[in-house]
């Protein structure tokens, strides 16, 4: 079977269990802390990708490392792809748990760049547009990259606006063969 099948599955299934205890929010937290600590930290992955390791041993390590700092429910689910086998799809589960998460409020991300820094007024107006052209809860990072020369690009979901300098002169030296 596919694992992104797969994955989304698990997601599903805690979206759900989330929903039943009225806990969405605090599971949520806790796959972002899930995921950026596989992400983050080579020596966890080593553990959770190990397959001489039993499933035993890493649930013991699971809840040594995170039985403290996430929910009771999210640990189990945790120890319950363990038992199954599944650990090496923790964090494709945890990036389909928050995907889920914010289509279910209507939480769109956006990504600027930008060839100066934005002031927070700036980034505020161009939030609000994107809240109202989205019609969504639009949560925004910015980030500056020089090269840029001047303008923006502005990552929503899957689109893509490039209203860059870098990117106008290069589609005009295509369009002068230059």
């Amino acid at each position: 079977m596919n694992q992104g099948i797969i994955s989304i599955r698990y997601a599903k299934a805690l979206m759900m269990v989330g929903v039943d205890n009225q806990c969405l929010d605090e599971l949520k937290v806790d796959m972002e802390l899930l995921g950026n600590t596989i992400k983050e930290n080579p020596l966890f992955r080593q553990v959770v990708d190990n397959p001489v390791i039993k499933p035993p041993q890493k649930r013991k390590v699971m809840t040594e490392l995170l039985g403290k700092r996430i929910h009771p429910l999210t640990l189990n689910f945790v120890n319950l792809i363990v038992r199954n086998r599944r650990e090496l799809l923790l964090a494709d589960v945890a990036r389909n748990f928050i995907d889920l998460y914010e289509r279910s409020k209507s939480i769109k991300r956006a990504h600027v760049v930008s060839a100066t820094a934005m002031d927070d007024s700036s980034k505020h107006q161009l939030q609000r547009h994107l809240n109202v052209l989205f019609k969504a809860n639009v949560q925004m990072s910015a980030d500056t990259n020089p090269n840029l020369i001047g303008g923006f690009i502005l990552c929503v979901g899957d689109r893509q606006y490039d209203a860059s300098m870098s990117s106008a002169l290069e589609r005009m030296r295509k369009t002068l063969n230059v």
